[in-house]
């Protein structure tokens, strides 16, 4: 049952009955309870003011004719119709009056005063029976038990009646304000079905319920993260087609230059050229692959235990080509420093950081990397440059995907490497810090990853 408005009538109307269920039951038995009592007191009370009434010698005066209603009087009914009483002379056991329907036998062969339940002509009756003082006559009073069932009987069916037709008024007012609290529900679904693919504006949220309202607003917020990321994912593939474009372009100008030189100078020119262009582009390609890596992972799968001092090691081997071109020295500091993550993701981003380092620092000049075991827990990572750095007011903008600093040395980057860094270091729920390079000169990351 996935339909909201049949879930509530469902569960009301069960819960209304189990409600009148329990009700009716319990006023089942009060009323039994009630009516038991009600039929002994009047029972008793009858007999005795028809005792009181009766004349001393009421042995003599029982044989005289009954008096009659006139023909025009019609006799009143109720629910003491079956309410019959006789008066015996106990000690012969002869009636001396009764009530016209009453039965022929007496109601209590035994003439017993008090309550009895008895049979009478195969039917249960209930019985009181009274004797005078002198024990000389006994007056029983019976009604047949029918009257009593029928009693109740009638009150059921009007509390069944009654419940019926609260259950259904009830049921009906649920499915009214359940439609009308609806309704701002549904004018979202088709506002949802009249969108064209791609459009990520917000929901309307005007007078929606209390209830769907959080599930809209987060829907909202899930729409307007998904447009910054498309919005992202449109700027990342126009950046990526234009960075790719010119590489290919200078690389083609380049070959053909070399191909048609006709100095060997010039063409070591060239191919030096091709060479650092083919270099860009390898780098380009690779951090596309690696930022496509990255956001296609799903976060905290496959994470364990990795060793940073390790990762550093590794990556540094790597970039040792890269600082001889340049007369970089590369300095580690690398104590055991384990963490929780991902070891291809943590390679990605030691080996942007060092590249970054080695790129944008001065010819000539060291790249200091280290890493360390928190006393608390964690690890911590330094990389540090003393080449020209970056402006302070760029700090807080150089991890965003994209961005180019100012940067004095003439290298011209991608936007793309730092970015990477702060994505994994996210994935990771490490901290990330745009720090002062060596001895108060060029940039430094440091990053601080949590307690395992």
């Amino acid at each position: 049952m996935r339909s909201l408005r049949a879930r509530l009538l469902v569960v009301l109307a069960l819960v209304v009955l189990a409600a009148w269920a329990i009700w009716f039951g319990c006023q089942y038995q009060h009323m039994t309870r009630q009516q038991s009592g009600l039929l002994d007191r009047s029972l008793r009370s009858i007999a005795e003011q028809i005792l009181l009434s009766l004349p001393g010698d009421i042995e003599a005066s029982g044989a005289s004719p009954r008096l009659r209603l006139p023909r025009e009087a019609a006799a009143l009914t109720g629910k003491f119709d079956n309410l019959h009483f006789q008066v015996w002379e106990v000690a012969r056991g002869e009636g001396i009056v009764a009530s016209s329907q009453a039965p022929a036998g007496p109601m209590r062969a035994d003439f017993s005063d008090g309550y009895a339940d008895v049979l009478v002509g195969g039917d249960p009756w209930r019985v009181f029976a009274v004797t005078d003082a002198e024990g000389r006559v006994q007056v029983q009073v019976g009604l047949d038990a029918s009257a009593r069932h029928h009693e109740i009987k009638r009150w059921a069916h009007t509390s069944l009646v009654t419940a019926l037709a609260v259950l259904g008024g009830l049921a009906l007012a649920v499915w009214l304000v359940v439609r009308w609290s609806l309704q701002p529900v549904l004018r979202v679904r088709q506002a949802m079905a009249k969108r064209e693919t791609l459009d990520l504006a917000p929901l309307p949220g005007a007078g929606l319920p209390t209830e769907v309202r959080p599930l809209v607003d987060s829907f909202n917020a899930l729409l307007q993260r998904l447009d910054h990321a498309l919005q992202a994912e449109r700027q990342f593939l126009s950046e990526a087609a234009h960075e790719l474009r010119t590489p290919l372009a200078a690389l083609l100008t380049q070959a053909q230059v070399a191909l048609h030189s006709s100095s060997p100078a010039e063409t070591r020119e060239a191919l030096d050229r091709l060479v650092r262009g083919i270099e860009r582009a390898s780098r380009l390609a690779q951090q596309l692959l690696d930022s496509a890596r990255v956001e296609s992972a799903r976060g905290g799968e496959g994470h364990g235990p990795v060793d940073l001092a390790q990762v550093i090691a590794m990556v540094a081997q790597e970039f040792e080509l890269v600082s001889a071109r340049k007369r970089q020295r590369i300095a580690l500091d690398a104590a055991p420093c384990v963490v929780q993550g991902d070891l291809d993701d943590l390679g990605i981003l030691v080996r942007n950081l060092l590249d970054n380092a080695l790129r944008y620092g001065r010819e000539g000049g060291r790249v200091e990397i280290a890493c360390r075991q928190r006393a608390g827990g964690g690890g911590v990572l330094e990389v540090r440059d003393d080449g020209p750095g970056v402006a302070e007011e760029e700090r807080e903008l150089i991890f965003e995907r994209f961005f180019r600093g100012s940067n004095g040395n003439g290298e011209r980057g991608s936007g793309i490497g730092l970015s990477l860094v702060a994505r994994i270091a996210r994935a990771h729920r490490a901290a990330v810090h745009a720090l002062s390079g060596i001895d108060g000169r060029g940039f430094g990351v440091r990053l601080e990853f949590p307690p395992r």
